[in-house]
């Protein structure tokens, strides 16, 4: 079992035992250990059984939890939660299911007014029978509707390539509303998470301004949810959810950094302004009744005495610390690419027009995946000053022999070995990077879904033989990359973000890597495809 499906299965132990009235404690235990082991880079099953590094070792994470995480590892099965679900109604773990309905809540629902199913839930919240209930009201009703709505409209999560196409034009658009002073994405899109939920836009403005009624009217909404003067929720006709919200310019960068995420490093946030005596939420800072500040993101980190966190390093994975002791790395940027590994059969012309749109965007090399030596001696050519290497991506077996390449300049060894246990892929992984005949090993994976392997054993092997690391930045592959590559940047050794471009759209899609890349507090020494073509050139002579 991965360190994800892990973490959300504690996470479901905790919702459960919360619905039996179990000790608030531990109830915090279970979901900070869930946090705790879905940021971990390394599958849990490489963890040492004891001393430095082991499970019992990381914050939070006692002998009774590490034996339960221990059994999810190894057999996929936690008897704990198979108890708790047996003593559980079954229409209430149903409920569970429900964004935004949380245990206490969904506890109260079921016992109060005998509802068993969201199809039950749907139609008392419509005939307003929840109001029965203390606390609830009809903001809250509209709010359950909402979420009824959405988990039946938009199913799982989408990637960020598949968000960014639908959002960006819908944002172009808002853009244009008279009044707007400002207007960002926020949430994990924002974060820049390999997938997402729903999407949260941010608008700058006052009430009077109905940017609102522009989202509703716009080409690519479906249903509305919400239309209210500060917040306005709609599906589009893809079954994605986008919530905008105004806000005041006064409270935007509040704003920002309260829907940006994550909600652990949020809670961390507040838990530091607690201790100042603050309260920080998406209106501002305040000391008692006095708002201090929240125009900005930068004011609301200075308050409790950080430097302000880039969006993608909010997930609670040790950026709190790291911006309080002035040690947060300087992320590698989009505009450090100077090369990238491209391929698809691509004839003279095709090579031709991808290196044109990488120059454009400040390559200076490329490698061309699939071509010989000859083939990108009569394309350079026609490709400017773009620097052209030939490129083979050859197999690797399962005992980490390589496959031949020939009249090549860089190889790129690529496992497919689908039954291969971790500590056999593993095995196999190194044995490849020692072996003298690749200069990048790419990360294993089964049509996109990541293998699990020890990430940093076989990154100091690389590091150690002069091998690049590869990273998918197709959008199918990119699960898992921030982990992965904070893993090997943590080692010393650098990654090659591979776009795999056969056309000059395609070789757009490198922007995902280097998100990911960020993610995982890769600088842009961390990364190959920072170096210029020179010096690209001198490291492949010296592996």
């Amino acid at each position: 079992m991965d360190n994800e499906t892990i973490g959300s299965t504690l996470d479901q132990v905790a919702d459960l035992l919360e619905i039996e009235g179990a000790s608030v404690f531990r109830v915090r235990a279970y979901r900070g250990a869930a946090r705790t082991v879905s940021a971990l880079a390394s599958p849990v099953s490489t963890l040492p059984d004891k001393g430095p590094g082991s499970l019992e070792e990381l914050p939070g994470i006692g002998k009774d939890l590490a034996g339960k995480i221990r059994e999810l590892a190894e057999t996929g099965e936690l008897a704990l939660l198979h108890e708790l679900k047996s003593r559980t109604p079954e229409s209430l773990i149903h409920l569970l299911e429900l964004p935004g309905l949380g245990p206490k809540r969904a506890k109260a629902i079921h016992e109060g007014l005998g509802i068993d199913t969201i199809e039950e839930l749907e139609k008392a919240a419509r005939e307003g029978r929840l109001r029965a209930l203390k606390g609830v009201g009809p903001k809250l009703e509209a709010q359950i509707l909402e979420g009824i709505a959405a988990r039946a409209a938009r199913g799982k999560r989408i990637s960020l390539a598949e968000a960014e196409a639908q959002v960006e034009p819908i944002v172009a658009r808002l853009r244009e509303v008279v009044g707007v002073s400002q207007i960002e994405v926020a949430g994990s899109y924002r974060r820049r998470r390999d997938n997402v939920g729903d999407v949260d836009i941010l608008v700058a403005a006052d009430a009077s301004v109905a940017i609102g009624k522009k989202l509703i009217s716009d080409p690519a909404t479906d249903k509305v949810l919400a239309d209210g003067d500060t917040k306005t929720s709609v599906l589009l006709k893809s079954g994605l959810q986008v919530d905008l919200r105004v806000v005041p310019a006064s409270s935007f960068g509040a704003a920002m950094h309260y829907f940006t995420g994550s909600k652990a490093h949020n809670i961390a946030i507040r838990t530091l302004g607690v201790r100042r005596k603050l309260k920080i939420s998406e209106w501002g800072v305040f000391q008692e009744d006095k708002r201090l500040s929240g125009e900005r993101e930068e004011d609301v980190f200075a308050s409790v005495g950080l430097a302000w966190v880039p969006p993608e390093l909010r997930e609670d994975r040790g950026e709190i610390d790291a911006a309080r002791e002035g040690k947060l790395p300087k992320l590698v940027e989009r505009a450090d690419l100077r090369g990238d590994f491209v391929g698809g059969n691509l004839d003279a012309d095709g090579i031709a027009a991808i290196a044109s749109a990488c120059a454009a965007k400040g390559a200076a090399w490329l490698v061309v995946l699939g071509a010989t030596r000859h083939d990108v001696e009569r394309a350079q050519k026609h490709a400017g000053k773009v620097k052209l290497f030939a490129g083979a991506v050859v197999p690797i077996g399962a005992d980490g022999s390589i496959g031949t390449s020939e009249d090549v300049d860089v190889v790129i060894g690529e496992i497919h070995a689908a039954d291969l246990d971790e500590k056999s892929l593993t095995q196999a992984l190194v044995a490849a990077a020692k072996s003298g005949r690749i200069h990048v090993l790419a990360r294993p994976s089964n049509g996109g879904k990541p293998k699990q392997f020890d990430v940093e054993a076989v990154a100091k092997v690389c590091r150690e033989h002069g091998v690049l690391l590869g990273l998918d930045a197709r959008p199918a592959f990119l699960a898992g990359a921030d982990g992965y590559a904070r893993a090997v940047k943590d080692t010393g050794a650098r990654i090659a973000i591979t776009s795999r471009a056969a056309n000059a759209d395609e070789a757009a899609h490198i922007r995902f890597g280097f998100d990911q890349a960020r993610r995982g507090w890769c600088e842009a020494k961390d990364v190959a495809n920072t170096l210029s073509a020179e010096a690209f050139e001198t490291l492949l002579a010296r592996r």
